[in-house]
C-alpha cells in the first residue's frame, strides 16, 4: 500500500503541474516577498591543495532548503505519507552555483533526489568533489596559513525573486588531512550590485582557514638545506693542499641548486611574493657561493711561490700580524720573519767572520801586514796571499776580484786553493740563505691562506646562524605548527 500511495501522490504532485521544474514556486515578483532559500555546507575532506595552479579540491555536501506551496498534501489522504523523494529534474530547484569553480563542468555536485515534505518544505543535499580557485599566499611557506573562499549564489535570479539565507557551516564530519590543519570554517552573506544590472544579487561566502603541517617540508627540504650549509663550513677546515677542497664546495653548491629547482616545482609561478623557504635557499646559495670563492682564494694563496709573487707589506701586516691576533692564531715556529734589508746584510758582512780570523792567523798575512804592504798601490787586490780575506769580505753586490795568474810558488798555490774553497762556501751560504727566505715566504703564503680560511669559517658560521634564526623567527606560529606536525 505504501507504493500505491506514493504513486498516487507523485501523480497528484507532478502530473497536475506541468513545467513544474521551470516555474518559480512563488507568486511575488515585486520584490516584497522573495523566495527564501537556505544554504549551508558540510565540509567532509580536503582532497588536495594545488599551490602551483592555486586550486583547492574539497569533498563537501551542500544543504539547500526552500518552500514550495505546490508540493503540499494531506498525509491522511495518502496513507500517512509525510515525505517523498522526487527526481530533481521534475521539480524546481534554485540554480545555485559556485562562482569560484575551477571544474570543467563548472557545477561539480551530484544531483541527488529532492526530499519534499507534506507542508511544502523542500530539502536538497547535493554532494560533490568541488574544485575551486584559491589564492595561495606562499610568503611564509612552509609555515603558512591559507584562507580559501567559496562563493555561492543564484545564477539567474536576482535578489527580488530569490533571496539567500545562511544555514550554517558544519565541520563535525571532517576527516583530518595529512598536510593541512583545518583551523576554522565560517560563512557570511553579502549582497552585491553589479554594473550590468539594477537589481541586487545575494551570495553566501564560506571561508575555510587552513594551516600547513610543516613537518614534511622541514624534514625533507629545510633540514637537508641546513645540513648543506653546515657542510659548506667544513670546507674551511680542509687543508688547501687537499685536491678535493674545491670539488667539495662545488658539489654542495650544485646540491643547493637542485633543492631550489625542487622548490620551484612546488610553488606557484608568481612574482607577488617570495616564499620564506625560497629566501632561505637563496641566502644559503649565496653563502655557499661565497665559500667557493674563498676556497679558490685560499688555494691560490697557498700555491704562490716567491719566484712568481711577492707579498705586499700591507697584506703581510693584515694577514700575518693583525688578523691572527684577532682570530687567536699563531704560526708554528716563527710567526713573522722579516726579510733582511741590504743595509743589515752589509752590517753583518762588515763584522768579523771566522774565515777572516783564520786568514789573519796565517803567516803570510801577518808578515805582509807587518810590512804595511796589504793596502799599498792596489796590491791588496792582486796579492794572492790575501785573496782569502777579499773573498771573505766580498758582498753580493760587488764583482768578483781577479786573481793574478802570474803569482807562483807553493804559498801562492795554497792561497788559491783556499780562495776557491771560500768561494764555494760563500756560494753555499748564499744558496742556503736564499732557500731559507724562499721557504719562509712560502710558509707565509700558506699561513695567510689559513688565516683567510679561519676568517671565512667564522663569518659564514655567523651568517648561517643568523639566517636560520631569522627564517624560524619570522614564521608565524612556528611552535604551534611543529606541535601539530
Amino acid at each position: 500500500m505504501a507504493g500505491h500511495n506514493e504513486r498516487r501522490l507523485l501523480k497528484n504532485l507532478i502530473g497536475n503541474y506541468p513545467y513544474r521544474d521551470m516555474v518559480l514556486p512563488s507568486d511575488s515578483y515585486d520584490g516584497q516577498n522573495p523566495l527564501k532559500v537556505n544554504i549551508g555546507m558540510s565540509l567532509i575532506q580536503i582532497i588536495n591543495v594545488d599551490e602551483k595552479n592555486q586550486i583547492i579540491t574539497l569533498n563537501l555536501w551542500l544543504t539547500l532548503s526552500w518552500m514550495d506551496k505546490s508540493l503540499v498534501w494531506d498525509p491522511d489522504e495518502f496513507g500517512g505519507l509525510k515525505e517523498i523523494h522526487l527526481n530533481p529534474k521534475k521539480v524546481w530547484k534554485p540554480d545555485i552555483l559556485l562562482y569560484s569553480s575551477a571544474d570543467e563542468r563548472f557545477d561539480a555536485t551530484y544531483h541527488v533526489n529532492v526530499i519534499a515534505n507534506y507542508n511544502g518544505s523542500v530539502e536538497w543535499l547535493p554532494p560533490g568533489l568541488v574544485r575551486s580557485t584559491c589564492a595561495i599566499d606562499v610568503t611564509h611557506f612552509p609555515f603558512d596559513t591559507q584562507t580559501c573562499i567559496l562563493k555561492y549564489g543564484v545564477w539567474t535570479y536576482h535578489g527580488f525573486l530569490v533571496d539567500l539565507d545562511l544555514a550554517g557551516a558544519d565541520t563535525s564530519s571532517f576527516i583530518e588531512n595529512g598536510e593541512w590543519v583545518l583551523m576554522a570554517m565560517k560563512a557570511n552573506k553579502t549582497v552585491q550590485k553589479y554594473d550590468c544590472c539594477d537589481e541586487l544579487y545575494p551570495d553566501v561566502k564560506f571561508y575555510i582557514f587552513l594551516r600547513r603541517r610543516a613537518m614534511y617540508y622541514t624534514v625533507n627540504i629545510l633540514i637537508p638545506c641546513a645540513v648543506l650549509s653546515v657542510l659548506s663550513l667544513l670546507s674551511f677546515l680542509l687543508p688547501a693542499e687537499t685536491g678535493e677542497k674545491l670539488s667539495f664546495c662545488v658539489t654542495i653548491l650544485l646540491s643547493v641548486i637542485v633543492f631550489m629547482l625542487v622548490l620551484a616545482d612546488i610553488l606557484p609561478s608568481t612574482s607577488l611574493s617570495n616564499p620564506l623557504l625560497g629566501k632561505y635557499f637563496t641566502c644559503v646559495l649565496i653563502m655557499v657561493a661565497i665559500s667557493v670563492l674563498m676556497t679558490i682564494t685560499t688555494i691560490n694563496l697557498s700555491a704562490r711561490h716567491p719566484n712568481t709573487h711577492k707579498m705586499p707589506k700591507i697584506v703581510r701586516k693584515i694577514l700575518l700580524e693583525w688578523l691572527p691576533i684577532l682570530l687567536w692564531m699563531k704560526q708554528p715556529g716563527k710567526v713573522y720573519k722579516p726579510l733582511c734589508a741590504s743595509a743589515e746584510r752589509d752590517k753583518i758582512a762588515g763584522q768579523a767572520q771566522p774565515g777572516i780570523e783564520l786568514l789573519e792567523n796565517a803567516p803570510t798575512y801577518r808578515d805582509r801586514r807587518s810590512n804595511g804592504s796589504a793596502n799599498q798601490s792596489g796590491s791588496y787586490l792582486n796579492d794572492v796571499n790575501l785573496i782569502g780575506i777579499k773573498y771573505a769580505n766580498y758582498t753580493r753586490d760587488e764583482r768578483e776580484p781577479m786573481v793574478d795568474d802570474g803569482a807562483k810558488g807553493p804559498r801562492e798555490k795554497r792561497s788559491r786553493e783556499l780562495c776557491l774553497i771560500l768561494e764555494e762556501l760563500r756560494a753555499l751560504n748564499e744558496r742556503h740563505e736564499r732557500q731559507e727566505r724562499d721557504d719562509q715566504e712560502i710558509y707565509d703564503w700558506k699561513f695567510a691562506s689559513m688565516v683567510i680560511d679561519r676568517l671565512s669559517l667564522i663569518v659564514i658560521s655567523l651568517l648561517t646562524a643568523i639566517v636560520t634564526y631569522k627564517v624560524l623567527s619570522s614564521a608565524p606560529n612556528y611552535v604551534e605548527m611543529e606541535n601539530d606536525g
